[in-house]
């Protein structure tokens, strides 16, 4: 029988809440799923710093960024033009949070000598992505090139790009299960951005709304398992002390 520990039953909340948010952007539930979903995020951020010991605050900041974002959605529902600016620079840095927490560790002279076609085929593939992307965004009338609000969309898209293409290489440096997961995390998120893009900006078909959800959600699954290793680390320790 499964002990009934602090992190087991925060996982059981955590199930429960995607659940409910799985359920009401099927039967188009929005109070439901919003609600559900903005309590998701604070509870990975509670598992990772208080059910772990090593901890690292730029991966922190990027699990509470997410947390705000949602809660901010909430706070300024109505309020479209300062929903739009806040959530963006917020997730702006949130992004760039994770950025530095995949490459603080580094060797950049061995990096470069191990990887240097995997850097060059990963600069080709984001330029094209970014192009792709951009085509998307100036399907929107209303966008006009070099505005603020273009700037915002095109600094988010090449985070997000630079986000995939660094958690890879982050994963063939370590070569670690961690390292996977985090990969794993990283492709349902970006891939999970580029449906909202298109949702937003091109067809606003309910389908996309599902599988944005869907992504989103297999990606912060893979974050909870990166969660739990350092969890099953945290209790190895204890049990050893």
């Amino acid at each position: 029988m499964m002990k009934l520990t602090k992190f087991n039953l925060v996982s059981i909340i955590l199930v429960i809440l995607v659940i409910l948010t799985v359920t009401g952007r099927i039967f188009s539930a929005p109070n439901l799923s919003d609600y559900s979903w903005i309590l998701v995020f604070p509870l990975f951020a509670y598992l990772y710093y208080s059910q772990t010991k090593q901890t690292n605050h730029y991966f922190g900041f990027f699990l509470i960024g997410f947390s705000l974002v949602e809660i901010l959605k909430i706070v300024f529902y109505g309020n479209d033009t300062m929903a739009y600016y806040v959530a963006n620079y917020l997730v702006i840095a949130t992004y760039t949070s994770l950025i530095i927490f995949l490459v603080k560790d580094f060797n950049f002279k061995l990096l470069f000598k191990q990887f240097k076609l995997h850097l060059v085929v990963l600069l080709f593939f984001n330029a094209y992505i970014i192009y792709v992307l951009n085509q998307m965004i100036m399907q929107d009338a209303q966008l006009s090139v070099y505005s603020l609000d273009f700037i915002i969309e095109v600094t988010y898209n090449v985070l997000i790009l630079l986000v995939l293409s660094l958690s890879l290489i982050h994963y063939l440096y370590h070569e670690t299960k961690q390292g996977l997961l985090l990969f794993l995390a990283s492709v349902c998120i970006v891939f999970s951005e580029m449906v909202q893009v298109a949702y937003l900006f091109i067809s606003s078909e309910y389908l996309l709304q599902i599988v944005y959800s869907a992504l989103i959600g297999v990606g912060f699954y893979f974050l909870y398992e990166y969660i739990k290793i350092k969890y099953k680390a945290t209790l190895k320790t204890t049990k050893i002390a």
